[in-house]
């Protein structure tokens, strides 16, 4: 095979991951409908115990290494980050000023979900 063709082929791999990666990332959308249900939320959540399943639930078809966005949700270092600096509650609560998250038409977390990572951020990012 000739350096041209294999660069070539390389290329076009680098295009499709790139689109695929793309294909995360929509458009702000006005006046999504964020499902409320009825929960008990525990006053201690843990990354591991309650968040990261939520996450992968959600988050993880797209912002898995090296993440959408440049936003990785696959690890505890960087959802602690991305939580403590805001952009993950604006995001999931529909704030506007933020691209939300997970994008339509995926389906958006329901209230319960929402309350569990908001609590889980104000009691300090627990891991275990």
């Amino acid at each position: 095979m000739t350096s041209m063709r294999k660069s070539f082929q390389n290329l076009m791999i680098i295009l499709a991951t790139q689109a695929l990666l793309c294909s995360c990332i929509r458009e702000k959308v006005k006046n999504p409908t964020i499902i409320a249900v009825p929960c008990e939320v525990k006053d201690t959540l843990t990354y591991q115990g309650q968040i990261a399943p939520i996450l992968s639930q959600n988050c993880f078809p797209c912002h898995v290494y090296p993440g959408s966005g440049g936003i990785n949700m696959d690890n505890f270092t960087d959802v602690k980050a991305v939580a403590l600096s805001g952009m993950l509650v604006q995001s999931i609560i529909h704030d506007t000023t933020y691209v939300i998250m997970p994008p339509p038409p995926q389906k958006l977390l329901d209230s319960c979900d929402i309350k569990r990572i908001k609590r889980w951020i104000q009691t300090g990012c627990r891991e275990y």
